[in-house]
Formats: structure tokens, C-alpha cells, sequence
């Protein structure tokens, strides 16, 4: 069964929804499911631009079959050989052997190390100098290493000004009847999916991120075709689109404000953290989020990560260190390299030190120009009343210091 749709006169969305993955890449919940774009340029000579995830493969090949109406397809044009976007890349070869297969010259490498069938005689290697015409449209190529794999190109059709950006500007969510962005109620049904898309998936390449696209700014582009969610073909969309995604490359904080990131064994630090957030809402900061991460997966809460200027990490002391959950996080976040946030500690043990706060403080400290906000409070066991005026104390810090930073 087929799904298409037109983007301009002569090309078109052929991608295809997955509702039925439940992580993505194994380990980041879909709960929205999420989508795999794939684009065919019907003109002189016919070429698709992308391919999609096997699991999926039935429906695109299809897509793709039907757009043909019986003729040959010229060229197949790979921008990124992650497997989402590949594992069909070879049926769809051998469907038509005829296509000649477009890629970056580590693109067609990883062709043949993923599947182990070199068809040398059909490969067109592409790179910033070259130009691909197709009769109407006229492909050009624009190196995107590490956005967010080395292989990565983006292709600009000079005719109808897309730009097909692979990976970037890409979200969670699949597509709701439409493959466009205005469709859609973009910031209520994908903001927070490409946030969360971008922090998970992109986040550690973000000078890679604003190198590539400052390569593509002077270009005019009427759409943005990313390889998953919407198209951007309104002008107000392409640029929030932008915007957002520089400012999360630059790891620019959205919201002006604290979120509360704990975990708790027995409820005392989670008491803990509601506490100093009531302290924090009565000092006038808002919004406060605050995030139980043994209840809430670390893709979420990375977002929120992303999204808040102070963060407040509070946890327990477990087997004389840290909680796993909380190491676990903070450790994700260490390796998306978080950088440029004010951060706040509270650590929770009932006879040793306070190993939490400790290590917390070691972790935190290799993110590059972050501030530690106070020294790390300990709460022995439970909160009491020497706890809650270290609370008090550290509220006033980190309110201060959001509040100095509005002025």
C-alpha cells in the first residue's frame, strides 16, 4: 500500500511511520512512535534520496514502485548509512539494478561494511565540488561530518531550494496524515520530540552542528526535508526550526530557571527536593520542574537538562557511593558534554559521609563552564531542621543568582 506525497510539482515524501518500535536506537523510548523519511525526484532521470529502517521496508518499497510507474530509477542518493536509514538501502539496490548508488566516498565504505556486497561499477562518489543533474533539478552536495556521523552529506536541489538535512533538524513523533511541519501544531505535537530528539541524539557534535550550517546559510531554502519528522515549508517554521537548533548547539539555555533532578530510596531526598522547590517558587523563581529519575527515563529528563539554566542534583549515598540512577545520569550527561549551566547539590547519607554530594561534585566538575552554586548540602537520613535552613540557604543562591542574571 502506498503513501506519497507531493512536496513541490516533481518531488515527493516517501517515507513511512513506525509505530511499532519501542526505543529507539534500543535505548531511547518512542512512545509517538517515529518516522523515516525518504524523498523521490521524479524528472528526466528518477532518484531517491535516502531509503528507510527494513522494519518498514514493504511499505517504502512500495512507495517507490508507484512514483515509478514502470521506469528505471537512475540514482539512489545516500546521505547518512545509519542503519534507520539504510538497512533497506541494499534490497532496494538489488530491486533496481540499474541505479547508480550516490555517496560520500566513507558513506559507500560503510555501504560495503554493512553489507558486505561491493558494486563498485555503480558507485557515484560525491562531495562539495560536485553537481548532479537529474534534467529539471540539479543536486548539489554539502559535507556534514559528525552531524552525527562521519559519512554524513547534505544535498541541496538548486531548482526547488530543499535542502534534505539528513539527520539534523530531525524529531521523535511520527508524521499525523501530513509530512509538513505547518500541518501540524508543530510546538504542541513535535517541539518537545525534537528537543528531546536533538539532546539524545546530536547534542555532543554541536560545534560539527553550527559548522554545517553555516556552510548551508546563505543558500536560499524554501524547505527543510529532514530525514526524520516534518518538512519545514513555512518561512516562520524553517526559521524556528533554526533557531532552536543553533541555540541547542551553542547549549543556550531556553528557560531561565531550576529543575530538580533526584532519586530517593525511601522518600527522605525526594522530600528534600520538593522542599527546595517550594523554597525556590516562594523566592519568585518559575517555572521549578522537577524530575524523580528512577521514575522518568534519562532521554526525557536529558531534555530538561537542555532546557533549564540551574540544575539541582540531589541523591543518595548507596553501598558508600553514589546511586547507580544518578551516575548513570550524570555520566549521560557528561558525555553529551554539557556545558554552561549553574548546578546545585544535595546529597543524602545516614552514617558515612556525605559520599553522595561528593561524588556529584567530582562528576559535575568536568563540565566545561558550568558553576557549582554553593558547596554540596547533606541531609543526614531526613530533612530536619538544620537541613531546611541549608536549604533556605542554598535557595537563596540559586535564586539570586537567577534573578541577577534577569536583571
Amino acid at each position: 500500500m502506498y503513501h506519497v506525497q507531493p512536496i513541490t510539482r516533481d518531488v515527493y515524501w516517501i517515507g513511512v511511520n513506525d509505530f511499532v518500535t519501542n526505543r529507539f536506537e534500543n535505548i531511547i523510548p518512542i512512545p509517538h512512535g517515529v518516522s523515516y523519511n525518504s524523498y523521490f525526484i521524479d524528472d528526466e532521470k528518477t532518484a531517491v534520496v535516502d531509503t528507510v529502517d527494513a522494519l518498514v521496508m514493504e511499505d517504502f518499497l512500495d512507495n517507490v514502485e508507484y512514483l515509478l510507474h514502470g521506469r528505471h530509477l537512475d540514482y539512489i542518493i545516500v546521505n547518512h548509512m545509519e542503519p534507520d536509514h539504510s538497512s533497506s538501502l541494499l534490497t532496494l539496490a538489488e530491486r533496481y539494478p540499474e541505479a547508480k548508488i550516490a555517496g560520500s566516498a566513507q558513506a559507500l565504505r560503510m555501504f560495503e561494511q554493512f553489507f558486505h556486497r561491493p558494486m563498485k561499477d555503480r558507485y557515484v562518489v560525491i562531495g562539495e565540488k560536485v553537481t548532479l543533474p537529474l534534467g529539471r533539478h540539479t543536486l548539489r552536495f554539502f559535507a556534514a561530518p559528525m552531524v552525527h556521523w562521519p559519512e554524513v552529506t547534505f544535498t541541496y536541489d538548486e531548482t526547488d531550494h530543499i535542502l534534505f538535512s539528513a539527520d539534523a533538524f530531525g524529531c521523535f513523533g511520527a508524521l499525523q496524515g501530513s509530512a509538513f511541519a505547518d500541518d501540524a501544531d508543530y510546538r504542541k505535537d513535535y517541539e518537545d520530540e525534537a528537543r528531546r530528539y536533538y539532546t539524545c541524539i546530536v547534542s555532543k557534535y554541536g560545534q560539527q552542528v553550527l559548522a554545517a550550517m553555516k556552510k548551508v546559510a546563505d543558500l536560499p531554502i524554501r524547505y527543510i526535508a529532514p530525514l526524520h519528522g516534518p518538512v519545514f515549508r513555512e518561512e516562520k517554521d524553517r526559521a524556528l526550526i533554526l533557531q532552536q537548533t543553533a541555540r541547542w548547539a551553542r547549549w543556550e539555555p531556553e528557560v531561565r530557571s531550576a529543575a530538580i533532578f533526584y532519586t530517593s530510596v525511601y522518600g527522605n531526598t525526594a522530600s528534600a527536593a520538593q522542599t527546595l522547590a517550594w523554597k525556590l517558587r516562594a523566592r519568585g523563581v518559575a517555572p521549578v520542574k522537577v524530575v524523580d529519575l528512577c521514575k522518568t527515563d534519562a532521554a526525557f529528563a536529558m531534555a530538561d537538562v537542555m532546557k533549564y539554566s540551574h540544575l539541582i542534583f540531589a541523591s543518595t549515598t548507596y553501598n558508600m557511593g553514589l546511586y547507580p540512577v544518578m551516575r548513570y545520569f550524570l555520566a549521560m550527561a557528561g558525555e553529551h558534554l554539557v556545558k554552561g549551566r549553574k548546578v546545585a547539590l544535595m546529597g543524602n547519607s545516614s552514617w558515612a559521609p556525605n559520599v553522595a554530594g561528593k561524588i556529584m561534585k567530582e562528576m559535575v566538575s568536568t563540565w566545561k563552564d558550568c558553576t557549582l552554586l554553593g558547596e554540596p548540602v547533606h541531609i543526614l537520613s531526613a530533612p530536619g531542621p538544620q537541613e531546611d535552613a541549608a536549604m533556605d540557604a542554598l535557595a537563596d543562591i540559586i535564586a539570586g543568582d537567577i534573578q541577577q542574571a534577569e536583571r
